[in-house]
């Protein structure tokens, strides 16, 4: 039988055996146990593991990384060379799609998949079906994980807040049959400067980067990294597949074109819909659309939620 290789494959280090570290974590956090391995990237090491206090399931993550002394901030240097993390960040956001902090190293434990997971699956089910030309997912549901995705960001930008690795292994799906998203990865956060400058710092997962993140004659970058990266993943779903038509490669200033040719062909895109892309793929960031415009663009602006019963708050 062929084995079915998908396009949008990356590899992931394989989880080690951590017994004695679980053992040790019964110590450091007594108020959680029955520690289970869920992932371990350069990042640190992710548990799922069972709160006694809140009496829910939780993820503990481990961070590689050492307080920074005197920082009143709750920020840490990385271990791995990476930038500073600052913790508050996520504990700051109270948001349906964005997922919950309960402390620094404990959070809601979604049980669920990936967006890349779930494009995976979706993959796999379309090469039994038909020719790769066909491959992608529905308008539709594209539009309400966007719906969802922006609705966040939205807020989250208000707080002053960039995420600067949105991808589609940060956004968390739950186990129901129509997607409900929430936003994770925040670990490369940072909040926008008070001075009203723009942060310069190259951060993030290269094919989701912004042309003016990685020129530097270019002043920085703001909020709207975060619309290009959601772009990107937009592209992503409706193609099944990379979106360039080149590899993106660093440190190369100019980004690949994109496969417009083949998403004008497959069809799947209604032109509303069209022009929300090509807001969010804007290579000027000042004419690229912020994610609380692109709300107000009639492909969500007229978009009827699949879950209809959702109180978003207010962004600032």
């Amino acid at each position: 039988m062929t084995a079915i290789q998908n396009p949008l494959a990356r590899s992931r280090s394989e989880p080690v055996d951590a017994k004695a570290l679980r053992l040790a974590l019964l110590e450091i956090i007594p108020e959680c146990h029955q520690f289970h391995l869920i992932d371990e990237n350069s990042y640190g090491t992710v548990y799922r593991a069972h709160h006694r206090t809140l009496n829910r399931l939780v993820a503990v993550k481990l961070v590689k990384c050492t307080r920074v002394d005197g920082d009143a901030t709750n920020t840490y240097t990385s271990d791995n060379g990476g930038p500073p993390k600052d913790f508050s960040i996520l504990q700051s956001i109270k948001h349906p799609h964005v997922l919950e902090i309960f402390f620094n190293i404990i959070s809601d434990f979604v049980a669920g998949r990936t967006l890349f997971d779930y494009m995976q699956s979706e993959y796999q089910k379309q090469y039994r079906c038909g020719p790769a030309s066909c491959f992608g997912l529905e308008e539709l549901g594209c539009r309400d994980i966007m719906y969802q995705l922006c609705q966040a960001m939205a807020y989250v930008h208000g707080l002053g807040i960039v995420h600067r690795n949105l991808k589609l292994e940060n956004i968390l799906l739950t186990g129901d049959a129509i997607p409900f998203i929430k936003v994770a990865g925040f670990g490369l956060a940072a909040r926008m400067p008070a001075d009203g400058s723009k942060l310069k710092d190259i951060n993030g997962s290269l094919d989701y980067m912004p042309p003016e993140m990685l020129d530097k004659s270019q002043p920085g970058y703001d909020h709207r990294a975060d619309s290009w990266a959601a772009g990107v993943m937009l592209m992503e779903m409706l193609l099944l597949d990379t979106v360039y038509a080149t590899q993106r490669s660093y440190p190369e200033l100019d980004t690949p074109p994109f496969r417009w040719t083949d998403l004008h062909a497959s069809g799947r895109l209604s032109a509303e819909g069209m022009e929300l892309l090509e807001q969010l793929l804007c290579p000027n960031p000042m004419l690229r659309s912020t994610m609380t415009s692109a709300l107000q663009l009639r492909w969500l602006m007229y978009h009827r939620p699949m879950y209809p019963n959702i109180i978003y708050p207010e962004s600032e």
